[in-house]
């Protein structure tokens, strides 16, 4: 009887061990492997700047399942809403910071506009 007790005892703690390691792995963003690597805030002040992100967002598609990302290059606000950014020269993505799991895919003509913002000077 003693045995099966601890065989069941056994059992449950491994299962509450498995479920919490999945619920860590898909709750948000990935610790950045490079921890030198900052996230820069975005200061849109301009009005043709606020047009290219809000057109950003409004154009960008949501990527189906759940997102696991490294930490974000940038991070901006439009009105109330604030965004993490991850932008290359053929690729942009932002999550909304109110919903971690969900990523959007920008167009492409955004993805020219934002990265011709973020690079300039």
């Amino acid at each position: 009887m003693n045995k099966l007790v601890i065989a069941l005892a056994a059992v449950g703690l491994l299962l509450v061990g498995c479920t919490q390691k999945e619920q860590i792995e898909t709750s948000g963003p990935v610790e950045n492997s490079d921890p030198e690597t900052k996230m820069e805030q975005l200061d849109l002040k301009e009005t043709n700047e606020i047009a290219i992100f809000n057109k950003a967002v409004s154009d960008s598609t949501q990527e189906p399942g759940i997102a696991n990302m490294e930490n974000p290059q940038y991070s901006f606000s439009v009105g109330e809403e604030s965004y993490f950014l991850w932008i290359t020269e053929d690729d942009g993505t932002i999550m909304n910071t109110k919903d971690t799991h969900t990523i959007y895919l920008l167009s492409t003509s955004s993805t020219h506009e934002v990265n011709e913002f973020v690079n300039k000077d």
